[in-house]
């Protein structure tokens, strides 16, 4: 019979690491990854909209010199609301699947005003040949705009499509593991209805061990990957997935603490307590 209850205590206790860890993940999923408040405010953190700002300008550059017009031609064809506006669209193509629309229409007709002012101001007349120059720069430059701002439309499209799939399985798990955690908790309870102390036991085990198994599982992470060298189409792509991931390892990391402190409290407390126990029967 001894022998049965350690074994059932076992199988509990293995379960309960499981559907704890499960909590977890479904946690870190709901207020993450499926979070687009979330996700929004990491691209203010991260400052994602300046720096696909500076990328688009730095492209820009990269055709001014060979069109002989002025460096300033290319400055100031976008604000900060152009490019905020154009990257939430994104966002809301990745979480609610609408359609990107972007402010390439604007910029072309910023440079395409700006190219007009100039040429007034030098007094310049354009052939057939020098209008077809400016119309592919300035075809060019929209080009370029679109490229930094929606780095793949095929990627985004793929990412909506796996927010979707997440979603789905969100909903479908939703508190089962809580309710798990809790079914758990009350067999433990039942089995060890006359030695609760042991009980409290195995519940602390399975904490210490979630506990030390997720920090084994950053560690390997950590010395595996270099997540802070990870490049993802941009730099700003880049940084801002960076930061999510370190963000998503940090409260595992913290997660991991608390197992690790509760397991071992309610490991020592029950030993104390089983000590006082004994010392009193003795006597």
């Amino acid at each position: 019979m001894r022998i049965l209850k350690t074994i059932l205590n076992i199988i509990l206790s293995f379960l309960l690491i499981i559907v704890i860890a499960m909590s977890f993940a479904i946690n870190i999923l709901g207020n993450k990854i499926l979070n687009k408040n979330y996700f929004i405010s990491k691209l203010e953190e991260t400052e994602f909209y300046l720096q696909v700002s500076r990328e688009v300008e730095n492209g820009f550059e990269n055709y001014i010199y060979q069109s002989g017009l002025p460096e300033d031609t290319i400055k100031n064809l976008f604000t900060e609301d152009d490019i905020k506006k154009d990257v939430n669209s994104i966002v809301n193509k990745l979480y609610d699947g609408t359609d990107i629309t972007l402010s390439s229409e604007n910029v072309k007709e910023n440079l395409d005003n700006k190219i007009n002012e100039y040429l007034e101001k030098e007094d310049m007349k354009m052939n057939n040949q020098g209008k077809e120059n400016i119309k592919k720069f300035e075809d060019l430059i929209v080009k370029e705009y679109t490229k930094n701002v929606n780095a793949s439309n095929t990627l985004y499209s793929k990412g909506h499509e796996g927010i979707e799939t997440l979603n789905r399985i969100y909903n479908k798990v939703g508190n089962i593991p809580i309710i798990a955690i809790i079914i758990l908790l009350v067999l433990l309870i039942l089995i060890n209805i006359k030695d609760l102390l042991n009980g409290i036991n195995y519940v602390g085990i399975s904490l210490l061990s979630l506990g030390v198994l997720i920090k084994l599982a950053i560690n390997l992470i950590n010395s595996n990957i270099n997540i802070d060298d990870l490049l993802v189409l941009t730099t700003s792509i880049s940084n801002l997935i960076i930061n999510i991931i370190n963000d998503i390892l940090f409260e595992l990391s913290e997660k991991s603490n608390i197992c690790i402190v509760a397991g071992i409290t309610a490991i020592i407390i029950t030993a104390i307590l089983k000590n006082i126990n004994f010392t009193k029967q003795e006597k």
